[in-house]
């Protein structure tokens, strides 16, 4: 067989350096790696677990505190103090601030400047003697209407032997094509003002929503508080009907085992009670975070149910309503105008530079004094330049990305339109169920208070078991739970509606008007 030759031997070989060189490079990034991880979590964790602080042991049990000062909120009292120290309410009026603020300084690049410098120089030369001169300079400019620019400038200046020298020119500049135009000069300005009216519009829409919200928690509490009411009841009945079963198997009416499943009921009430009492601690410490209020403070609600509010408004009606009161759906609106504007925008940037400059400049001669200067020497010039791009990538570029946001600004507001009908009529199907639900939870606790009574009399007559009262009397504990959820749930529902109308008005601590 023959041998390969030296310069077919020569790239196999390159390949074999090659990966050993990787294989070497690899090893040292791992040598480094592991080294790095290894002194640094010895400097970072190590001595950790001897350092770290641990709570004391009790040496007594607990001592239960004693009873502490608890705000009592209204809904009223809970919007209010949302909307004073809410955080993200707050950082919601900051984000409004700032929009506000950049406008400032957007309104102030489209006004008049006003510039003034002063200025000392001192010079010299192996050639030539010293000389200091000083001078100052005014001026004043101002962006155009139709996006040109035009500035005056005042100057004036003297030298070692006292001469002064003044001039005051205008000149102004004007392009043709690219850049022409008010839309094209001022959009800066004009995008600005319009992000301030989106941002309030977006604030009042936020301040809508924080409001349902906040009656949404509150309610959630006060539903909570009368369920866990409805568990007091409920275990009071329990421990009613232990006893009444202890006292019926003491004289031989009932065997011991509703005893012991009166016993059961009671005891799965109590431990029922008891997490319902915890998950309200737990749930009223998160509304005071909620509300901003500091961590020494408690806090509880009044129980203040919604009142039942029907909405009798027509459909097709509520529909149109919402399309021209939705302060969203005028955003997009006026958003998309914005995008249309953009690409207009945009095909203006593709035109060639073509611009217009002229100049006047009055100059006074040397004098020795600032007051007898004559301005008798007048210039002028006046000139078009025009400048023919060969390379338009980037406009290229940012027209057809124009285009693009263009597109989905359309389908963007096509699709919110369908959307905000569907919710419209969504919010309308889902309030009927819930009168209807109402209706019915109203109508079973009435037929469950009546079991309870049935099972209670047909049990002490030994017709019934025990079991047949805790059913009955669970059933009316859901019914009387049930009631008050649909109760909160329509009136947030009809809320949201108003809101998806844009017929929610909030004051200014937060309540709505009706």
């Amino acid at each position: 067989m023959r041998r390969p030759g030296p310069l077919v031997s020569l790239p196999i070989l390159l390949l074999a350096l090659s990966a050993c060189a990787a294989a070497g490079y690899q090893r040292d990034a791992d040598r480094e790696v592991g080294e790095i991880l290894r002194t640094r979590s010895a400097s970072t964790l190590g001595g950790r677990e001897s350092s770290v602080a641990h709570p004391i042991e009790a040496q007594v049990p607990a001592v239960a505190q004693g009873p502490q000062d608890v705000r009592v909120l209204s809904l009223a009292d809970a919007l209010e103090i949302a909307y004073l120290t809410n955080r993200d309410h707050i950082s919601r009026k900051e984000a409004l601030y700032q929009t506000a603020l950049s406008l400032t300084g957007t309104q102030y690049a489209y006004s008049p400047q006003v510039t003034a410098a002063l200025t000392y120089i001192f010079a010299g030369a192996n050639t030539a003697p010293e000389v200091d001169t000083s001078g100052a300079t005014a001026g004043l400019s101002q962006v155009l209407p139709w996006g040109g620019k035009a500035s005056l400038v005042a100057a004036t200046g003297f030298d070692a032997t006292n001469l002064f020298s003044s001039s005051l020119s205008l000149q102004v500049s004007q392009p043709l094509l690219r850049g022409a135009g008010h839309e094209v000069a001022w959009e800066g300005l004009l995008q600005a003002e319009r992000s301030v009216v989106y941002a309030i519009r977006n604030y009042e829409l936020y301040r809508e929503g924080f409001s349902i919200d906040v009656a949404s928690r509150f309610y959630d509490l006060v539903q909570q508080k009368q369920s866990l009411d409805n568990q007091h009841r409920n275990l009071e009945s329990q421990v009613f009907g232990r006893k009444q079963a202890e006292a019926l198997f003491s004289v031989g009416r009932t065997p011991e085992l509703e005893v012991l499943r009166a016993k059961r009921s009671e005891l799965t009430s109590q431990n029922s009670l008891i997490e319902a009492e915890e998950s309200l601690k737990l749930a009223l410490d998160r509304f005071r975070i909620f509300l901003g209020l500091p961590d020494g403070e408690s806090v509880d609600v009044q129980n203040e149910e919604p009142a039942f509010v029907e909405v009798r408004f027509d459909v097709p009606s509520a529909v149109e309503v919402a399309l021209l009161n939705r302060l969203d759906w005028v955003n997009r609106q006026e958003q998309l105008e914005d995008a249309r504007r953009g690409v207009r925008i945009a095909a203006n940037g593709l035109l060639p530079d073509l611009a217009l400059d002229l100049g006047y400049t009055r100059a006074a001669d040397l004098e020795s004094s600032f007051t007898n200067q004559r301005f008798e020497n007048g210039s002028y010039h006046a000139g078009v330049s025009l400048a023919i791009p060969l390379q338009q990538t980037n406009e290229r570029n940012a027209y057809r990305s124009a285009q693009f946001a263009l597109a989905s600004a359309e389908r963007s507001v096509e699709e919110f339109k369908d959307n905000l009908i569907v919710s419209v009529r969504g919010t309308f199907r889902e309030l009927a169920r819930r009168k209807q639900s109402l209706e019915i939870q109203a109508e079973l606790i009435h037929d469950q208070e009546r079991n309870v009574k049935i099972a209670q009399l047909r049990f002490e007559q030994g017709n019934f078991s025990n079991r047949d009262v805790v059913e009955a009397q669970q059933s009316l504990l859901d019914a009387q739970n049930a009631l008050i959820q649909e109760k909160v749930a329509y009136e947030i529902a009809r809320l949201g509606l108003l809101k998806d109308l844009g017929i929610l008005f909030i004051d200014e601590k937060g309540m709505w008007k009706e």
